[in-house]
């Protein structure tokens, strides 16, 4: 299996099957809209959205090592800090990263991704704080 090498969310579209392109670019426009200051970067293949690290990710299924069936993972990198109240964040065997299963674009409830995305940035920004802090306590 190769991972592909995406720079550009274009050309990463045009490599998703049909199902995955409407989840992804829904996902993408949802992120642009409600977290306009989220730098669209591409890591793996794959889109990811920072603020200071890593915050969000779209995998789809039918790239190398998605662990899926079909659809798209959108995944937190930080996931196994979030609360989960919602429900839908999924852990598997992965220790910190944990994702959302979708399997169709009628599959995203965009309020509760949202709330995950929003405490997702919050803790983004908490974590960067604290290094900055510890890192300005050592100088």
């Amino acid at each position: 299996m190769t991972v592909h090498k995406f720079k550009d969310f274009d050309s990463f579209y045009d490599a998703l099957l049909t199902p995955e392109q409407a989840i992804c670019e829904r996902l993408r426009t949802m992120i642009q809209l409600h977290f306009p200051h989220l730098q669209e970067k591409f890591g793996y293949g794959v889109p990811y959205y920072h603020q200071y690290s890593r915050v969000c990710f779209m995998y789809p299924a039918s790239f190398p090592y998605s662990g899926q069936t079909g659809g798209v993972a959108f995944g937190f990198t930080r996931g196994n800090l979030l609360s989960n109240e919602q429900g839908l964040l999924e852990l598997g065997t992965r220790k910190e990263v944990a994702y959302v299963p979708l399997r169709t674009a009628q599959d995203i409830r965009e309020d509760p991704l949202l709330e995950i995305l929003h405490e997702a940035v919050l803790l983004d920004d908490l974590l960067y704080r604290e290094k900055k802090r510890k890192k300005q306590g050592t100088l």
